[in-house]
Parts: structure tokens; sequence; C-alpha cells
């Protein structure tokens, strides 16, 4: 079967993701211990979109800071859209994304990974014992967040380990001088360490921990598409909640489609799009996929009024 071509929708949510995990990144640098380093400008700023914050903290604190309430944005925008806000901006589910793409499975095992599993309601259950814990007081939200466990991820395991990488990698080039290199290598050395390297090698408590629970996150990926966001993601479980029932809606027509189920393949969410009685809206991070790969372009997305259910 040809390979359809890559439709705009799509290409926009990789412009999406792509703009998203920079920023992200450039927030994480901005926060980082280095010489030149100022902390300036929105830091927190994925954190005020986290209506999942917002949550814990007026249920741990009875209070609200004023930019979380930003996340009132995300909520209408769910209601609206679905959990959008998972497949365009979260950069941890666009690291997710970029891992799930790397499967190398069979067709037909492609389909039973892609499928919709029961498992999935898992993250809805970890809703409910993170917004529970952190009315009693426990800060579970700070391991299981996705942008607290990608920070923390970052802070604690990812960026000491590429420092110590560097500055050992400068170490070597400084005492071999292999083929007279450390002439060029001091200097990208000392530039580095005005911008990037840290003054000494930060260590932290529970950082190999943070390690392994990040590398392990990333592996499983390459088992179930975005397994984080499916089975665990307590964001993606509340913003499920939210978006159940969302105003953009997939469409499919029966008349066009043959069944080939490349539609099921390519969904990162386990979302079900081959018919639209069995679509799961509160599991769709509208990736586009299906709508770009249907060779029929038997999938649309379209706004209509939200179904009441009796």
């Amino acid at each position: 079967m040809a390979k359809s071509k890559t439709s705009t929708p799509v290409w926009l949510r990789r412009l999406s993701q792509a703009v998203f995990l920079v920023i992200f990144f450039y927030l994480f640098y901005a926060l980082a211990y280095h010489p030149e380093n100022r902390t300036v400008g929105p830091t927190g700023m994925f954190f005020n979109l986290d209506p999942l914050i917002m949550l814990t903290v007026w249920l741990g604190g009875h209070a609200v800071a004023s930019a979380l309430l930003l996340s009132l944005i995300t909520l209408v925008v769910t209601l609206i859209f679905g959990r959008w806000f998972c497949g365009w901006v979260c950069p941890l589910g666009t690291l997710n994304n970029l891992f799930t793409s790397w499967r190398g499975s069979k067709r037909k095992d492609k389909i039973k990974e892609a499928s919709y599993t029961p498992m999935q309601k898992a993250k809805y259950y970890i809703v409910v014992i993170v917004l529970v814990g952190s009315f009693f007081g426990a800060n579970i939200a700070g391991w299981l967040d996705p942008f607290s466990f990608l920070y923390r991820s970052f802070a604690t395991a990812v960026f000491p380990a590429v420092n110590a990488l560097f500055q050992g990698l400068f170490d070597w080039f400084y005492d071999v001088n292999p083929i007279g290199l450390k002439a060029v290598s001091e200097p990208v050395y000392r530039l580095m360490r005005g911008y990037f390297l840290t003054l000494g090698q930060p260590h932290y408590y529970w950082g190999m921990l943070f390690g392994v629970m990040f590398g392990a996150v990333l592996v499983l990926n390459l088992f179930k598409a975005r397994f984080w966001c499916r089975y665990i993601c307590p964001l993606g479980g509340l913003l499920g909640i939210v978006g159940k029932n969302p105003m953009l809606r997939l469409n499919v027509d029966g008349d066009k489609c043959k069944n080939c189920m490349e539609c099921v393949i390519e969904c990162q969410g386990g979302a079900e799009p081959q018919s639209s009685e069995s679509w799961r809206p509160a599991e769709c991070v509208y990736c586009w996929n299906c709508h770009s790969v249907c060779p029929t372009k038997a999938i649309t997305f379209e706004f209509k009024t939200p179904e009441v259910k009796s």
C-alpha cells in the first residue's frame, strides 16, 4: 500500500511540538547554574499552564497563585479541542512521540501495540491518588506531573551526566592533546564554561533514580506507543476527563473506509480511530496521524455540538 503524503495538520503539530520542546530546553537552561546565567523570563510557564499543578496547590494550601490561573486556559481549550495540549504542547509527550516513532515491529504487532487496552484507565486512578494525596499533604504530583518529572529528570540526571561527559572530554583533550587539538579545545571549553558547563560537577540525591525512571519511560515507548501518556500521566488523565466530550470530533466515512487499520497503527493514544463509534476522545491526543495516513481520506475532524449521554 502506497504511503500517504503527510498532511498539513501533522506538519503543524510537529512544528508546535518542536517549538515548545525548544522553549522547555531554553527555560531549563535559564534555571541551570553557570557563570553567565541570569534567571529571567517565564521560567515557570509550563507549570503555570498545568491544571494538575493548580489543583494540587489549591488542595494542599487552599490558595492558588495568580500565575497558575493561566491553567484555566488549558482547561477551556481542552473542552473545545480535547487533549490537544498533550499532543501539541507537552515536551515530555514530544519526547515520547519521538521514541515511539523508532518502533520496528511487524504490521500485525504494531496493530496490537497501538490498540486501546483497559489498562489505560490506570492514569485516571492515578489522578485521584495525586489529588487525594495533595489534600493530605503528600506531594505526589512532584513525582508524577509530566513537567515536574521531566524537569527533575533533566536537573538531577540528564544535565549532570552531560556536564560530566563534556568535562571528561575536555580534560582528555587537555591531558593528551591529540594532534595538537588542545589549541582548539581550550577556547571552546572556556566558552562552554561561560554559558553551559557548571563550575563544579553537580550531584543530587535521587539523581540515579530519576535517571533510571526517565530512561525507562523513553524505552517503554518502543513497546507501546506513548506508554507514559497512555498509562501513567496524571495530567493526561485529568485532561482526558475534561475533554472526554470535545467539540472537535473525529468522523469516519464508512463508505470510504477500507478497514486497512493504518489509522490504528499510527494512533499515538490508543484512541481507536477506525470508526466514529469506536473512537475514544479521552484517549485521543489529536496527533492527526489517522487523518494523514488514511489512503481513502475517510477520516476527518469536524466541529460538532458535544453529545450529552443519558
